[in-house]
């Protein structure tokens, strides 16, 4: 049931997502978990998009929302002033002026088995085996050929037209072992020789590499490439679900900016 009474707090949001992303799970190079604001502050509502832009914070004004959660994490580099015209620093800016809170859960979230990759496995039907490597990507089989595996891209994310690349000689399987990488998991070289290891028939991820959609066709990979967007808006789902009982003002942001 929805939280009733005193309202939830910052801190405890933040623990209800790191029961299923723990923060550990994130790269080194990563900045998860509260980016800002207070972890003792009433959670008045939340919305959750994929990434902090004004259209996500003026929708969070618009319904009274004190807090925001989001894949990509606005700030990477450390901040040594706040200025107008810089773009992250306005964004932060606008946060602090409205008392917004700002959270992240970024590759913790790509890590997990309750995170993005499987999540999505699961919806395009593949059965998850394993991590394409150490938290990269999921493994999967999958008991159809890729043009039903199209169709139910273009149903969860919305893209129209996916790119996809058949090796020259192949012939289109009823079963596949699919690998899925959210993300930019296309510029990976990784990518190559764990799918060859793995026996792989088809990869899907976004911005690949020119090399490596021509490696792995030369290896009878076929390759399915979808927008960074849409392969990762699947996280705004995921945290709705997890928080639909118990926040009342819940809000999902799904626009590309």
């Amino acid at each position: 049931m929805p939280w009733h009474g005193e309202f939830m707090k910052v801190f405890e949001v933040c623990e209800l997502i790191e029961n299923i992303a723990p923060l550990s799970l994130a790269e080194s190079w990563d900045n998860v978990g509260l980016l800002l604001g207070s972890y003792n502050a009433d959670v008045k509502g939340v919305v959750i998009a994929v990434d902090l832009t004004d259209n996500v914070i003026d929708d969070s004004i618009a319904k009274n929302c004190n807090m925001i959660i989001t894949h990509h994490p606005a700030v990477f580099e450390p901040l040594h002033s706040l200025k107008e015209n810089d773009y992250v620093s306005s964004l932060l800016m606008k946060c602090i002026k409205n008392n917004i809170n700002v959270y992240s859960a970024h590759t913790n979230m790509d890590m997990s088995e309750m995170g993005i990759n499987f999540e999505m496995a699961n919806k395009l039907g593949i059965v998850p085996q394993r991590f394409l490597s150490d938290g990269l990507g999921v493994v999967g089989y999958y008991n159809g050929n890729l043009d039903k595996i199209l169709l139910k891209i273009c149903k969860i994310t919305n893209e129209d037209t996916p790119k996809v690349y058949y090796p020259k000689n192949a012939e289109k399987a009823i079963k596949n072992i699919v690998a899925f990488i959210s993300g930019s998991g296309g510029r990976i070289e990784e990518v190559i020789s764990r799918s060859v290891e793995l026996g792989v028939t088809a990869v899907i991820s976004s911005e690949f590499k020119h090399n490596i959609i021509l490696e792995l066709l030369a290896k009878n990979i076929a390759v399915i490439q979808i927008g960074h967007f849409e392969s990762e808006v699947i996280f705004v789902d995921i945290i709705y679900n997890l928080l639909k009982n118990i926040i009342n003002n819940l809000n999902k942001y799904v626009n590309f900016n």
